[in-house]
């Protein structure tokens, strides 16, 4: 046997653990997914199907793993020779890889024995093998118990495998036991294996059929492959085959044959299978019954065969045929050769069918399709003529009539007229009943239904299939209402199934373009349209019509879906019957030379098809005929024919009438109870069929489809429902009775009725192609409860559903609800202006407040009131008893989910700053409070919560299976959903700022389980993971300690799920899983979860489970790393996310680390990955361009941060110079770029604004912002919503009908958005990387010439940038601070260098060029930006005081004292007192260091003449006083007055300049300032630094040297205020001098203030003003008597020494030492002594 081909399997990658080895199974998840795959998965699984082997599995997928061979056996000798593995390759070589393996030698053990045990080749039983041991960890996950939440879902029910279970039930504990169970593993190993080779198949060519972008490149050499062993592949491949390879003869006669010897239609032998007593194989068993009769009806090729034989036949009887046909005996068979030509194909196929017909139901199927063929070829055969040669006088025939004539009466023991009709009356009752039972066993009466078409994926092909098997045998039939239900199943296309549906016939319009000729592709309905046969059918049932109203109904509604034709078909239509009245006599028979004909009769009077409406007194039609309004009446001389005899005649009448319009009077008179004689047509079935008609004519129109797709434009009503309502009353119309039928009927239920749920789903068809019809009617409907009245829906369920246990009213009520929110939001711009378009695109409505016929309030209150009962049934549901359909259950679930979450997005993800009542989704606030106020309350009520965790709890149990896949996806889809709801409301509570949540609390009791979906199928894998990460963003809100993730999982569960978070997506690397792991790990790192941090750090937790293995693991981090080697070729939303979680790591946890230098391709990779990066902004980008380079600028922002953690977790004494001396050149990206905002389009943005204020008047771009609530993006959807913007504003044109519409405009704004928010990412980022840089710029010229280049940029981009101050304010700031910062940090590095003289310029350059907005600020206390330039001057000041300057240097000063001190400072006192809540005291703290630092400037005389002057002009003098007199009003509640304080000292530092304390005497500045509550308060009870420490400081520090200065510079002529000065505060001083005599503590404010209080009596003393001190009555005795005890008692003295700031701890802190704060006092303590001894001798 010839080994199997192998190529790049991934196995030899798998065995050097490198990779996981995908799975079969893994590889279908990823084909069938319903997320769009990434390029990364797209390339890994197209090289694994791409590979040898795997072509090989595929090609003989009903045999996929051969048995071992010697040439198998030399291939996986190959494959495991020790040379092909290096040390660090070997399985279970180091111990730290993510899927570390056994040696290999226990693998080649293991393998060998599983391919002797299983008899197949070596190299499979080593995939095998693999494939177990990397399951492992999932089976382990799910098997780990919980932690302390008790959360055990799933524990003890993975322990087993399922063959184990079924027969090792018990524990296993020795080794033998063991081993046993590994083998059982690999056995449920090896069969999924087997079944998942045909699902890739099915799949793949599934993909081709439909064209799928992303797989169909991989399937197409498989389309060929004859895998005719497997069902459901060989449906699809008969489905479509190539038009040049027809079914051939082997193929069929193969088929046959087997389906003869499987007995799959056949009762006998059924019962002999393997496991008889298992029921659950019995049903699978007969399952392959069911699908091989699809296959049988497929295998046969109705359509393309009939076609074939006709072709045939006119072919052989053409002209153009040969004159004599030549004798031939049989054909041989060949590939290119259809069966239907083969004798030993029809007999054989023949005599199967003939023993299977009769036997089941489902074998009727392909024995009626059969039948119908060979009744067409003998048809043929007899209405061939003869073939007569008149040169030799015999007849013959062509060879194909010749085939037929001589097989078809061989066929059969009697003639074939016979042996057919025998064949036939068999088979054909169950064929009918066959179809009914496959598609909708309700109705045929099934209780245990094996199979049915919409279990399949393929169930819509299949169904087409069986509607061309009804029309090609639909003259095998007599006209019965069974077989018309069949033919209406057949052809329909519920309501509820119609999207999908849709989405079929857009794929299928793309197969049909392959096709030619009949085939089973398209929309059935269409084919029964131009099929002959089946329309003669159509027309026997109009024929009856309306006397037998279902039968045309039923056939007419199924049509629904080609709806044009069926409407101008139903306008028109060209009989009517009806039953004549008693003793009518008002017509004549016709008469008729042939005997044989029909009764025919002319009418002579007219007759009332259906009676006209009891007008009222005062009702009066448009066409005057008042009598005749609303009826139906037949004209005189209509001809007719007699149908059936008697005293009252049945009689079918050749006249044109509009049925629809009858049809609108049926219901018309139902909802008004019209009892007029002759009406036979009411009743509950007939409106039932009539509202269902309509509801498809409706949902299929195009109007609707254009309304659904939100297409731009007007849309006008249906067509169908003005014809229908063509013979209504003015006043009503189809729309208004029908829901009058609706309401009528929800009033008085008692059962469950069909029309309740058909009445629904009217409603629904309406809701966006006529939004001002539903809402009005759902206004005054009983459906909902409102006012007191009403509640049908929740009665209807409690009473009537919830007993019977079938659910379609609920998924009726929810498919309503999903519409009515999705219109809420579609419709919620209407009316909002008065833009043309808005009124054009609301033109059908009527009118409303909102353009829905009712107001805002209305629609709240209808949305809250379906929203509190469905909350309700969300509640409760999963307690429901369900005997119809247990996927209800699981519709109902992921419905509700969607819905809510949609809610929640809607109105918390976009419009952050608006009113809720002023948002775009303003109607849903209501809804989504209330659901906030349900799900997210802090009772623990089980009941909102209990839905959500036993459906995680399902999720990790989820069965594998690879039949009724269907169902399968319903119940994955609403784990999905109900996990999104979850995820969605941990996020939304977070936005809020709510209290922690009942739910959060219970979701992290849960956390095993919901770790455990990560394991539990491939498709749950990303939103456990963002429910994880949410939920782990949201408790580090919590105000208490958070509970802990890794307590809450235990110990085993934690370790499981790590190592498999730490295997990524290998082998498929799908980015957008990849991104959510790094994301979580994230959110761990940074939200207080220590136990966890250290599990992904480290690789192992601080706690070792029960089944931990002793080996350490691979850690997150250090697989982070490693990506990080490759950065330039991963894919860059995968490179962000990685990069955000090594920067949280670095920032938390950097102690906890390993040294980043250890991992020696790290930081030199960042660094070079920077040095090379070039950034450059071209009109010509496209979105995608646009978008790379955001994500780029991204990475760039990550790595700085990154670089600057790194450099700040590093201690000075360990700082690598030579790291720094490599990394410095390799910034110059940083140093270039970092600051610069480049590529911003203001007109862009500008003109945007405007013209969408202009279109749409009612609407602000704001309202379309997305929150804080979605996921960071960039790209066309970054900023504003798109989606959500296509809802709301897709009806018009101007928005998406052109490409230069506002949808393109608003992607190009999102893209300039994301352009700019990441180089401000990058700007922050730069910040930390710059700050920790100034660090080394003592040695390195080269650095501080770049950095005061990067603070010179920063300054000067703010002001040549003209950047608008709406967008760039947080910019203009940030890049202010990072100036402000340099600036700072290289000052305090190096003070005695003069730096920064430029800085200086072009700070005040800032300031001068902006004088407007400067003082704007100040009067407004919106400082943010100012106050960073501020700070930079004054840091230039206080260098440039050192050193002399130049006149020009004082003329900049003198500006710059005019605009930020005299004007500056008055407008920071007006903007204090106009906000006070917006106004930072710092900032007049910062505009007083300006002044001390300008004043403190050598040599420069001329700026206090400048000063003086500008103070005068500005009145900035009386802006301090005014501000210290309203301090305490301006102090906030505490009433501190700080701004006195800051008022008092600007006043001193301008008292230091004699000019200006000449100007302050005039104003009699100490008068003004004793005249104030403040200075009342001082003096009331005397103040110190401990009891009132502010009032001490206005004192000590301002008031004080504030009237020694004045003294100093005006002196003598100021000593008699002074001395006015000393006698107000006379209290205050005695207080102060009193303090003296037993100090308790020392305060070095206190000393002060004795001291200057010391200064002044000494100045005085020496005027000569002695006198008038001894009348104030000082005794400055005690102070000197005080003061040289304590410096005579220094240990005494050091003992009352306390600190009253940060500063003065420090200085404590120096001890005795120079400077410290005991040295400090103690001189200042002797300057006093001196002062007072001088004064004394004085």
């Amino acid at each position: 046997m010839a080994p199997v081909p192998t190529d790049n399997d991934f196995l030899d990658d798998a065995l050097k653990n490198k990779t996981i080895l995908p799975s079969w199974r893994s590889i279908f998840t990823r084909l069938t997914s319903p997320n769009t795959p990434s390029t990364s998965t797209v390339s890994q699984v197209t090289t694994f199907l791409s590979s040898k082997s795997s072509i090989h599995a595929l090609q003989n997928c009903y045999n996929p793993l051969p048995a071992p061979s010697a040439a198998s056996k030399q291939e996986f000798e190959k494959r495991m020779a020790p040379i092909n593995f290096t040390a660090a390759d070997q399985p279970g070589g180091d111990g730290t890889t993510v899927a570390a393996l056994p040696a290999i030698a226990e693998l080649k053990t293991a393998a060998l024995d599983f391919s002797k045990a299983l008899n197949i080749d070596e190299v499979s039983a080593l995939r095998i093998v693999v494939l177990e041991h990397h399951a492992r960890p999932v089976k382990s996950l799910l098997a780990a118990e919980g932690g302390s939440g008790g959360d055990d879902t799933g524990a003890g029910n993975f322990g087993l495998s399922m063959l184990e279970s079924m027969f090792r039930p018990s524990p296993v504990d020795d080794r033998k036991e063991k081993e046993q169970k590994i083998f059982f593993d690999r056995v449920e190993v090896y069969l999924a294996e087997r079944r998942y080779v045909v699902k890739v198949a099915t799949a793949l060519l599934r993909a081709t059929l439909v064209e799928d972008p992303v797989w169909s490149e991989a399937g197409q050499q498989f389309i060929f492959l004859e895998i005719i062993h497997l069902l459901q592949l060989v449906f699809l491949l008969l489905y479509s085959p190539p038009p040049s390879q027809p079914v051939s003869p082997q193929l069929a006669t193969a088929w046959f044959e087997l389906a003869r010897e499987a007995k799959f239609f056949s009762k006998q032998g059924r019962s002999r299978v393997l496991f008889p007593v298992e029921d659950e194989i019995k049903r699978f068993y007969t399952y392959t019954g069911g699908l091989a009769s699809i296959v049988s009806v497929a295998l046969l090729q109705l359509p393309s065969t009939v076609d074939f034989i006709i072709a045939e036949f006119s072919n052989a009887l053409s002209p153009e045929s040969s004159a004599t046909p030549p004798a031939t005996g049989p054909a041989t068979p060949t590939p290119s050769m259809s069966y239907i030509k083969d004798q030993k194909a029809i007999v054989t196929i023949t005599n199967c069918l003939q023993q299977c017909a009769g036997n089941i139901e489902l074998s009727s199927l392909a024995v009626m399709g059969w039948i119908s063929l060979l009744g067409t070829i003998h048809m043929l055969v007899r209405e061939s003529p003869h073939w007569d040669d008149r040169a030799e006088m015999t007849a013959r025939w062509p060879p194909i009539i010749e085939l037929y004539n001589s097989l078809l009466p061989d066929l059969f023991p009697t003639t074939v007229e016979v042996g057919l009709k025998q064949l036939s009356q068999r088979s054909m009752e169950q064929m009918v009943r066959a179809v009914v039972l496959l598609l909708d066993p309700a109705t045929a009466g099934s209780s245990d239904t094996t199979f049915c078409l919409w279990w399949e994926e393929d169930g819509l092909r299949m169904k087409n299939v069986i509607a061309d098997l009804m029309r090609q045998t639909v003259g095998l039939f007599e006209f019965n209402s069974w077989h018309i239900i069949a033919m209406h199943l057949a052809h329909e296309v519920e309501y509820s199934k119609l999207p999908a549906f849709n989405k079929f016939l857009e794929q299928e319009s793309r197969l049909a373009n392959q096709q030619s000729g009949h085939t089973w592709i398209g929309n059935p309905a269409e084919k029964f349209w131009k099929d002959g046969d089946a329309m003669r059918l159509l027309e026997r049932a109009k024929n009856r019509f309306p006397h037998e109203p279902l039968p045309f109904l039923r056939l007419i509604r199924s049509l629904t879906t080609y709806t044009a034709p069926v409407v101008e078909y139903l306008t028109h239509l060209s009989t009517c019957t009806q039953v004549l009245p008693p003793h009518f006599g008002g017509l004549e028979d016709e008469e008729t030379e042939d005997e044989e004909a029909p009764r025919r009769a002319i009418l002579t009077t007219e007759i009332a098809l259906f009676p006209p409406r009891q007008s009222g007194m005062f009702e009066f039609e448009a066409d005057g005929h008042s009598g005749k309004a609303g009826g139906i009446f037949i004209p005189p001389g209509t001809r007719g024919e007699y149908l059936a005899d008697g005293t009252r005649p049945v009689v079918a009448w050749q006249y044109e009438y509009n049925a629809l319009a009858l049809l609108g009077r049926i219901l018309e008179c139902a909802a008004s109870g019209d009892t007029t004689p002759g009406i036979k047509l009411i009743n509950k079935d007939v409106v039932t069929e009539i509202v269902s008609l309509l509801t498809g004519l409706v949902a299929s129109s195009r109007e609707t489809r254009a309304a659904d797709a939100r297409e731009p434009g007007h849309y006008d009503p249906p067509q169908v429902l003005q014809e229908a309502s063509e013979l209504m009353n003015r006043t009503r119309d189809v729309v208004s009775v029908t829901f009058d039928l609706l309401d009528s009927a929800l009033n008085s239920f008692t059962t469950e009725d069909s029309f309740f749920v058909i009445g629904l789903e009217f409603v629904t068809s309406l809701v966006h192609v006529a939004p001002g019809r539903v809402w009005p009617y759902l206004a005054r409907s009983v459906l909902l409860e409102r006012n007191g009245r009403g509640g049908a829906f929740s009665g209807y369920i409690s009473s009537v559903e919830v007993t019977q246990g079938n659910y379609e009213f609920t998924l009726a009520c929810l498919a309503l609800y999903e519409k009515l929110v999705e219109e809420a939001v579609r419709g919620s711009a209407a009316h909002r202006g008065s833009s043309k378009s808005l009124i054009l695109a609301s033109k059908t409505a009527p009118p409303g407040p909102s353009g829905f016929g009712v107001s805002d309030l209305v629609q709240r209150d209808i949305l809250v009131g379906f929203t509190r009962i469905i909350v309700d049934i969300l509640e409760s549901f999963r307690a429901f008893k369900y005997n119809k359909d247990i996927a209800q259950k699981l519709q109902i679930g992921t419905k509700i989910a969607s819905v809510f979450a949609r809610t929640l997005c809607y109105v918390y993800g976009v419009d952050e700053s608006s009113d809720p009542n002023h948002k775009i989704t303003r109607v849903l606030v209501p809804s989504a409070e209330y659901l906030v106020s349900v799900f997210l309350s802090t009772s623990t009520s089980d009941l909102p919560v209990e839905p959500i965790l036993g459906t995680i709890a399902d999720g990790v149990r989820t069965p594998e299976s690879s039949l009724y896949l269907q169902t399968l996806r319903l119940w994955k889809e609403q784990v999905i959903e109900v996990v999104r709801f979850a995820d969605m409301l941990v996020r939304v509570r977070l936005y809020l700022g709510h209290a922690p949540s009942y739910l959060e609390r219970q979701l992290y009791a849960v956390a095993a389980s919901i770790t455990k979906l990560y394991g539990a199928d491939d498709l749950y894998r990303r939103h456990p993971l963002e429910l994880l990460e949410s939920l782990v963003k949201s408790s580090g809100t919590f105000p208490e300690e958070p509970p802990s993730l890794l307590g809450h999982l235990g110990s085993d569960c934690a370790n499981h799920f790590v190592t498999l978070l730490s295997r990524l997506d290998k082998p498929y690397q799908d980015e957008a899983i990849e991104t959510r792991i790094w994301n979580f790990v994230s959110a761990v790192l940074s939200n207080k979860q220590q136990g966890m941090s250290i599990l992904l750090l480290k690789g192992e937790a601080l706690r070792k489970g029960k089944t931990a293995s002793a080996e350490r693991k691979k850690s997150m981090l250090a697989i982070s790393y490693d990506a990080l080697d490759e950065i330039d070729r991963l894919p860059v939303e995968k490179t962000l996310a990685i990069l955000e979680m090594v920067a949280t790591a670095l920032n938390f946890w950097s102690l906890a680390m390993d040294d980043v230098a250890k991992h020696p391709k790290l930081l030199p990779g960042l660094t070079k990955h920077v040095e090379h990066l070039t950034i450059e902004f071209l009109p010509a980008d496209t979105k995608e361009i646009v978008t790379e380079k955001a994500c780029k600028i991204e990475v760039a922002a990550y790595i700085s941060k990154i670089l600057a953690l790194y450099l700040h977790s590093r201690p000075p004494s360990e700082r690598d110079q030579n790291f720094f001396a490599k990394l410095l050149p390799k910034l110059n990206f940083y140093f270039e770029k970092a600051v610069k905002i480049g590529g911003y389009r203001p007109n862009l943005h500008l003109h945007l604004q405007r013209k969408f204020k202009e279109k749409w008047p009612g609407l602000n771009l704001i309202q379309l912002n997305k929150t804080k609530l979605r996921r960071t993006t960039y790209g066309p959807d970054a900023v504003y919503d798109i989606e959500l913007g296509d809802k709301v504003l897709g009806f018009d044109l101007g928005w998406a009908g052109r490409p230069d519409g506002y949808r393109n405009e608003f992607e190009q704004a999102n893209l300039n958005l994301s352009l700019v928010q990441t180089q401000v990412d990058l700007l922050r980022s730069w910040e930390l990387l710059a700050v920790e840089l100034c660090d080394f710029v003592q040695g390195s010229q080269e650095l501080r010439v770049s950095l005061v280049k990067v603070v010179e940029t920063c300054l000067l981009e703010n002001v040549e940038k003209g950047l608008p101050p709406t967008i760039f304010t947080q910019i203009l700031s940030q890049r202010a601070e990072l100036a402000f910062v340099i600036v700072r940090k290289m000052h305090q590095a190096l003070p005695d260098e003069d730096l920064f003289n430029h800085v200086f310029t072009v700070a005040l350059k800032a300031i001068n060029q902006s004088p407007i907005e400067f003082r704007h600020a100040l009067a407004t206390a919106d400082m943010a930006y100012y106050r960073s330039l501020l700070r930079i001057i004054y840091v230039s000041l206080t260098i440039a005081a050192k050193k002399k300057h130049t006149l020009e240097f004082g003329q900049l000063v003198i500006d710059l004292l005019d605009i930020v001190v005299a004007k500056g400072f008055k407008d920071l006192v007006q903007g204090v007192h106009q906000y006070p809540e917006r106004a930072n005291p710092q900032d007049i703290a910062l505009i007083n260091a300006i002044l001390q630092a300008a004043l403190r400037i050598q040599d420069l005389h001329e700026i206090h003449h400048g000063l003086a002057n500008h103070l005068h002009e500005n009145q900035t003098i009386r802006a301090a006083t005014t501000l210290f007199s309203w301090a305490e009003q301006l102090g906030g509640e505490g009433g501190d007055p700080v701004y006195g304080e800051l008022a008092v000292l600007f006043l001193l530092e301008l008292s230091s300049v004699p000019l200006i304390a000449e100007q302050l005497a005039l104003e009699n500045i100490l008068e003004l300032l004793e005249s104030t509550t403040l200075a009342a308060r001082i003096i009331q009870n005397g103040v110190t630094p401990l009891s009132e420490s502010r009032l001490h400081a206005i004192w000590s520090r301002g008031m004080l040297p504030l009237a020694l200065n004045l003294f100093v510079n005006i002196g003598v002529r100021y000593g008699r205020e002074i001395i006015g000065f000393l006698r107000y505060f006379k209290t205050q001083i005695k207080f102060a001098i009193e303090s003296w005599r037993k100090p308790t503590v020392l305060v070095l404010s206190a000393i002060n203030e004795s001291v200057t209080i010391a200064m002044i009596v000494a100045i005085i003393t020496k005027m000569g003003g002695k006198a008038e001190l001894a009348t104030l009555g000082f005794n400055f005795q005690v102070i000197v008597d005080g003061v040289d005890y304590l410096l005579t008692h220094k240990n005494y003295l050091k003992s009352l020494v306390a600190p009253m700031n940060e500063e003065e701890e420090m200085m404590l802190a120096k001890g005795d030492e120079e400077g410290g704060l005991v040295d400090v006092v103690v001189k200042q303590l002797e300057t006093l002594q001196g002062l007072l001894q001088e004064g004394a001798e004085e």
